[in-house]
């Protein structure tokens, strides 16, 4: 019995997906730190290529932490 051309190329995309688990998990938490939503920054992930695009969007926004801190500090300076 001959696979299905469907079952090699499935196959072929197997490992493409293993690699991409790490970035899964690291744009989801990177997501959460900049407060963004993780769930979808994890799933969007899952897709090879996109998974390295959205990790250095992710990387080049400020963390909401900080911006949080900056903000009370804007607001605690006197106005001129």
């Amino acid at each position: 019995m001959m696979p299905s051309p469907e079952m090699g190329v499935l196959a072929s995309l197997i490992p493409l997906f293993i690699m991409s688990i790490p970035f899964v998990i690291l744009n989801a938490m990177i997501a959460a730190r900049k407060g963004k939503s993780s769930i979808l920054f994890g799933l969007l992930s899952v897709l090879p290529v996109f998974s390295l695009f959205l990790f250095l969007y992710l990387i080049s926004k400020t963390d909401k932490e900080i911006n949080d801190k900056l903000d009370h500090i804007i607001k605690l300076l006197p106005h001129s």
